[in-house]
Order: C-alpha cells, then structure tokens, then sequence
C-alpha cells in the first residue's frame, strides 16, 4: 500500500476564476487553512493517515517568481503534526492573475512552482505522498475551453486547452524528478459512462465519443512518457453515469456500469496502478455511496485490479464553486460558526472501507 492509509481524505481546494470572473477559494471558506489541526485529528480518528491538499497558486505567486508560502505552511505543518502525508495538487485549474493558461509561459511556470515547492518541503521535513500536477485535465478542457465556464473562459477549443495541460503535467514531471521527487505522480481524471438512448445511432456515435475522449490524455502523457504517471486516479460519483444529452442514470437502469466493471477496463487499457482519486456523494446519499464503492473496490482488488487507495473527496462540507451554497458531503460536517463534527453513518462507512486491506490478508490467510 504507497500510502499510510487505504481510505484518503481530501479538502475541497478549487482557485479558479469563474464565468462572473469572480475567484473561487474553497480553502478558505471552508476555513480549512485556519483549521487544519481539527480537520486532520478527526480524520485520525477514522484511521486516515493520508490526505489530497491543493497549492492556491494565486496566494502563493503573486508576483512571477515570487513566492510567498504563507498560504499553505499553516496545513502542510498542521498534516506533518498529525501525521498525515500529503498528495499535493500543484495546479487546481486556478492560475495567478495575468497568467494565460494558453500562454507559452504556463508549462514553465508550473514547473518552476512545483521546483519551489518541493525544495520548501525539504526544508519542512514533510516529504511529498504523492503529486497531481494538473487536477482534472479533461474536465477543465470541457469547462474551460469548450463550454467558457471557468478560466481560460474558451468555447469550442477543448482540445487545445487540454494539450496545454497536457505540456503542463509534462513540464511539472520533470522539474519533479530533477528537484529529487520520487512520490509517485498521480492524474486525477473523470471515469464515466455516457450511453445513448436505444435506436438513436447518432447518439451512439457521440456517447462512444465521449466516453473515449475522457481516457485521451492519460493516453497522450503514457505515449509521449510512460513514466509521467505513475498512478492512474480516477474520480467518480454517482452523476458519472448520464444518457447522452440526457439524465442521469441509477443502479437500477440495465445500462448501469458497476464501479468494479469499469476500473477493470481502464486497467486492461493503461496496464498502470489505479486509486479513485476523488469520490464521494452528498447528503443524504453519502453513507450508502461509499458502502457502494468499498464493496465495488474490494470486488475490483479480488479480481486482480491493483487498487492502490480511494479519497473520499471533498471528505468535509464545502462551498459550492459554482454557485457558493453548502454542500453536505464527507464524513466531517462543517456547521455555520465553523465548528466540526464526525458524521456517524459516513464514519463508519469510511472505516469499513479503511480496513479492505486487512480485511483481505485475513481472508487468504484462513
């Protein structure tokens, strides 16, 4: 197992700039950066040694080459008190201002902030668990660059704004290895299933499209670099199943995939380790999701399927980013004043998923 604990957390750390051009902070309003310490006791509390934290790279450069860690000191010292390793999102689609993600400067200066970064954990004494250069490259692609959602605020050039992610994760890989890194690098990308309506052909046509298109960067960085990634994360909810140009479908809709179905597909594809690297419902549906995905990884793992950890993400209540109104999901709950709490159902749920690994080396040793 590459981390401390099977189950991950992971804090909600969305920076970008949205269609209002208004900046998303969802560290901050989860007050997150204030508290750290809570936020980690209880997730030890649950058995999780391992935790998703992102870079706000617009706190952290607000000057090219200038760096200014104040922003993320306060929870990489609150994780190493608590013993909690970090897999470190270097780029959480926001950039600083005056950045153009489709500039030629952006891979080099993604690089050369994930270079800094690596020397100050050094220095810090809190070696990196893991690295997500990019977070979600083909989602950003669609929201950014096909749909003007968020930052680069593009219509129609989702492929051009995925290749430049693409250089993007290439260029922080690099200046990873040459700093000394060897935390394993992770992609954090959608894992879905469009399906047609029955007898629409062209819907067919686009589904299959679709489905394909979400796999195409981790195709691209395998080919260009094998070595690139080391960890393919998946991140998928109970929305990730949709009819094209249609609703979302259930488990109980014939044309529903299983969770372990799924994972054994992508691995005959990349023939890489997997992690669900972000997973999770929200209220009221919190607690049977995630006894729906350790009984769907634990299925996954019996049939050969190297599943290396899941992050229950976000695992507190967060701020919406789109649209800023609560949202109850995780095993913490935050409340108005910021205090936290252990959600009982999701809790134990996250702790039957912690101990798949154990559960599994008592079973072959019987």
């Amino acid at each position: 197992m590459p981390f401390r604990s099977f189950a991950l957390g992971g804090f909600e750390g969305s920076t970008h700039r949205r269609r209002d051009r208004r900046r998303v902070d969802t560290i901050a309003s989860s007050a997150h950066d204030l508290h750290a310490a809570r936020d980690y006791a209880l997730m030890r509390e649950l058995g999780i040694g391992a935790t998703r934290e992102a870079l706000r790279w617009h706190l952290i450069e607000p000057a090219e080459g200038r760096y200014d860690w104040s922003s993320v000191l306060p929870i990489l010292r609150a994780a190493r008190a608590h013993g909690v390793e970090v897999v470190w999102d270097v780029c959480h689609w926001g950039v600083p201002e005056g950045l153009d993600v489709m500039s030629t400067a952006f891979p080099a200066r993604a690089a050369r902030l994930a270079r800094a970064f690596a020397r100050l954990l050094r220095e810090e004494g809190a070696p990196a668990a893991g690295w997500v250069p990019m977070n979600e490259m083909s989602f950003w692609a669609w929201a950014g660059g096909d749909m003007g959602h968020f930052e680069p605020w593009l219509e129609g050039q989702g492929d051009a704004l995925k290749r430049q992610l693409f250089h993007g994760h290439l260029a922080v890989v690099e200046a990873l290895r040459a700093a000394g890194e060897r935390a394993p690098v992770i992609v954090a990308e959608p894992l879905i299933n469009v399906v047609p309506e029955p007898g629409d052909p062209e819907a067919a046509r686009l589904a299959a499209g679709h489905n394909e298109g979400s796999f195409a960067i981790v195709d691209w960085l395998l080919a260009a670099d094998r070595s690139s990634v080391d960890v393919v994360g998946f991140n998928h909810y109970p929305h990730n199943q949709w009819v094209w140009d249609g609703p979302q479908i259930w488990w109980d809709d014939g044309r529903f995939r299983r969770l372990a179905s799924l994972l054994a597909d992508a691995h005959r594809r990349f023939r890489k380790p997997l992690m669900l690297a972000e997973t999770g419902a929200e209220e009221p549906r919190g607690d049977a999701w995630m006894g729906y995905v350790a009984e769907e990884v634990a299925r996954a793992l019996d049939a050969g399927v190297p599943v290396e950890g899941v992050c229950i993400y976000p695992i507190m209540d967060y701020a919406g980013w789109d649209n800023d109104r609560h949202v109850p999901c995780g095993p913490l709950r935050r409340d108005a004043v910021q205090h936290r709490h252990l959600r009982p159902g999701q809790a134990a749920a996250v702790r039957a998923l912690n101990a798949i690994p154990a559960r599994r080396r008592d079973a072959r040793a019987a």
